[in-house]
């Protein structure tokens, strides 16, 4: 490794060395081969003293040959009894509690986009695409919050083996180079970075060096890899079959389970058009969802936000991002195969391409569905184009297009998009949208301004909000119409010299909002302080004040409905997290005071344990207690995961949860073994089982099912 000095910054330069013979990836770095290539050393903390050296010592080596990129970690550690490592799950977030090694890699050397790989000393592996460097569409931050920018259900197609020695711990990979997108004929190298993570210490440290207040994402301080020549993806064709064997059983008239045997296979395959450009063709499907979604209790009147997680919409899912989940997604991927109820509806198949031409980015998905019902058979089109402009900056088109087969029938959306980079510091987005269906004629725009600040001790962001009656992306996400919204936030990140604690975070959020006319229907005052302690640990304490007028009734309950009018309610709320590294860690939220003209009190409790590496388990229990003159109620929700690896490649998970708003139980077991990389063997049983008496409804199983995928995946 070599360093070059400018007047500005120090410049990382790292030379990948090409190979005839791969190494063996076993873990131990004991080939000779490793020695022909430099390493990249002397680490410096961004966390807790951010400019020192790291504590321990890391060293990084980069080969490749014709078909793979290999990475070779050795961490150093004078305590590696100490090492705390208990995740073997591939893309469990437990990982970030863990001792954990992250590679970024920025293909494109376009300073915003790359690929991460995150690896901990027992070869768990979490992989995820950054867009935009991670750009924040909302409030919050880090690596486990919703973000578009970071798509963290993105699998690649890696290998990782780790091991835990008397000098630490270290690690090979084996990345193929078809997983990545790059420009073959560039050889102006790649951006770079690594960030190591020992976690007794709460310590962080990179290669190339990032402040404090940066997360890992910060793709335009990367360093280079340099040395990359010749780089051919061969045919760089992927297919990949499936088969699902599925027996179903669910509650007919007569109060009895009656069941049915299903079989259905079909196929995806992807190819690169060329080595930035990649076409995906699907065939009947494969949409289910062998992962369940987390229940939440709402007691808002607007619909609530659920995560994609089918494979073919997440691979370069950012492309087709605008918007957020706090407002509105101008294309959200989950309004495709799925009805507003969560009805699976069967897709014929459809395509994908995506990828980069120059300084021009390119998404489109076209996807036909198949009738189920009352619902006819649908074509989804969402076509997405953007450029690069300036240094980080970006300005685009977006069109989706919903049409119904043989009627008249369609929904369409069309957005223009600018997101504009001003520095390190300084960010001003915004986009302008309308959509067409015959129902619906005018008032049916919507148009959203932001900005950020970032600096060292701040954070600033704000955004202006109109969204009109009519705006109506079928395929997107809308959480309400006919509001003009602005929203201000402010934080304040200290680090006091205060024994055991890391950080300060003091903040500030308003929200105001009103209807087309300008009449008040939301004045919301957050003022929140958040302690992070350096082992891990939490407190935090916030009041909320909030004046809102509802403009229709709101059931809010199945037996009690909120009248017409402005409710006046202010609240409190208290938090502790123990640190999460622990084999037992505990959370607790308090919140009380006004709620809807009368008063609520919400508790929500976490634990967490792992008695044993292989195993991790966790109970949370959320409790409401709401008294309205209306009427009182109380609805209560259990949640409890549970998984234990048998490998890296052998997992058994299960989540049980209780709703008392339905009474009901669900769970969801399944058992998941790699028995190659990007091929997947599932075993998954689902049930759902009324517990509480409803009117006409026995107690007992309403459905159940158990199901066996198989999936391959042949690469060319």
């Amino acid at each position: 490794m070599t360093k070059k000095q400018s007047p500005e910054k120090e410049d990382y330069i790292l030379e990948a060395i090409r190979i005839d013979t791969p190494p063996k990836i076993d873990g131990y770095l004991e080939a000779k081969i490793w020695k022909l290539a430099p390493a990249a050393t002397n680490f410096i903390q961004n966390q807790p003293d951010e400019g020192k050296p790291a504590t321990e010592n890391t060293e990084v080596r980069i080969l490749y040959d014709s078909e793979n990129l290999y990475v070779g970690v050795m961490c150093y550690d004078s305590e590696p009894e100490k090492i705390i490592a208990s995740e073997k799950r591939r893309d469990s977030k437990n990982i970030y509690q863990n001792d954990h090694f992250q590679i970024m890699l920025d293909t494109f050397h376009d300073l915003r986009n790359g690929y991460v790989f995150v690896i901990n000393p027992l070869g768990a592996k979490l992989d995820l695409q950054v867009r935009k460097e991670g750009k924040l569409e909302a409030r919050l931050a880090g690596p486990l919050s919703p973000n578009p920018n970071l798509n963290i259900s993105w699998d690649g197609v890696w290998r990782v083996r780790s091991a835990i020695n008397k000098k630490g711990w270290s690690a090979e990979l084996e990345i193929p180079l078809v997983t990545l997108r790059f420009n073959e004929h560039s050889e102006e190298g790649w951006g770079l970075n690594f960030l190591r993570n020992i976690r007794r210490k709460n310590e962080g440290s990179t290669w190339a060096p990032l402040p404090r207040n940066l997360l890992f994402y910060k793709i335009s301080m990367a360093g280079e890899l340099k040395g990359l020549k010749d780089l051919k993806k061969g045919l760089n064709l992927q297919v990949k079959p499936y088969l699902l064997v599925s027996n179903v059983s669910q509650k007919n008239e007569e109060s009895m389970l009656s069941s049915k045997n299903e079989i259905e296979g079909g196929v995806d395959l992807k190819y690169g058009l060329a080595s930035n450009l990649t076409l995906e063709l699907t065939a009947n499907t494969d949409f289910s969802q062998v992962e369940a979604d987390d229940q939440k209790i709402n007691l808002t009147r607007f619909s609530l936000y659920f995560p994609e997680k089918r494979d073919f919409f997440l691979e370069n899912a950012a492309i087709f991002s605008i918007g957020s989940s706090e407002d509105a997604m101008i294309f959200f991927s989950r309004r495709i195969g799925i009805s507003p109820e969560g009805e699976e509806i069967p897709l014929l198949g459809g395509l994908k391409t995506t990828g980069k031409i120059g300084r021009f980015n390119l998404g489109l998905i076209n996807i036909q569905a198949r009738a189920k019902g009352e619902i006819p058979a649908n074509n989804f089109t969402d076509l997405r184009l953007s450029k690069d402009i300036f240094g980080k900056s970006a300005i685009g088109f977006m069109m989706t297009n919903r049409q119904s087969k043989n009627s008249g029938d369609f929904n369409r959306a069309f957005a223009l998009d600018g997101d504009f980079v001003f520095g390190e510091s300084l960010s001003l987005n915004g986009y302008f949208a309308l959509t067409s269906s015959p129902e619906l004629t005018g008032k049916n725009w919507a148009t959203r301004l932001g900005f950020r600040w970032k600096s060292d001790l701040w954070d600033i962001y704000g955004y202006y909000f109109d969204i009109q009656e009519n705006f109506n992306p079928e395929m997107g996400f809308v959480k309400r119409t006919g509001i003009r919204s602005a929203l201000i936030y402010t934080a304040f990140t200290p680090e006091p010299n205060i024994p055991g604690v890391k950080r300060l975070r003091p903040h500030i959020r308003y929200v105001y909002t009103t209807d087309q006319d300008n009449n008040l229907l939301l004045s919301f005052l957050h003022a929140d302080m958040i302690v992070d302690f350096i082992n891990g640990g939490r407190i935090q304490f916030q009041r909320d004040g909030k004046r809102e007028f509802l403009d229709t009734p709101f059931l809010i309950q199945e037996d009690i409905t909120l009248p017409v009018g402005m409710y006046t309610y202010p609240s409190w709320a208290a938090s502790f997290s123990s640190n999460k590294s622990r084999n037992i860690w505990t959370s607790i939220k308090y919140r009380w005071g006004d709620l809807y003209g009368g008063n609520g009190r919400i508790i929500t409790l976490t634990a967490g344990l792992r008695p044993m590496p292989n195993f991790t388990s966790e109970i949370s229990f959320v409790y409401n207690d709401i008294d309205l003159p209306q009427g009182d109620f109380a609805n209560h929700l259990l949640r409890t995961k549970l998984a234990y690896s048998f490998s890296t490649r052998l997992a058994l998970m299960s989540l049980i949860q209780w709703n008392s708003d339905t009474g009901e139980v669900d769970i969801n077991m399944r058992l998941n073994f790699i028995h190659s990389p990007g091929s997947d063997l599932y075993i998954v049983y689902n049930e759902r089982r009324l517990v509480e008496g409803v009117e006409g409804i026995e107690i007992g199983a309403l459905d159940r099912s158990i199901a066996v995928k198989f999936t391959y995946l042949f690469n060319y």
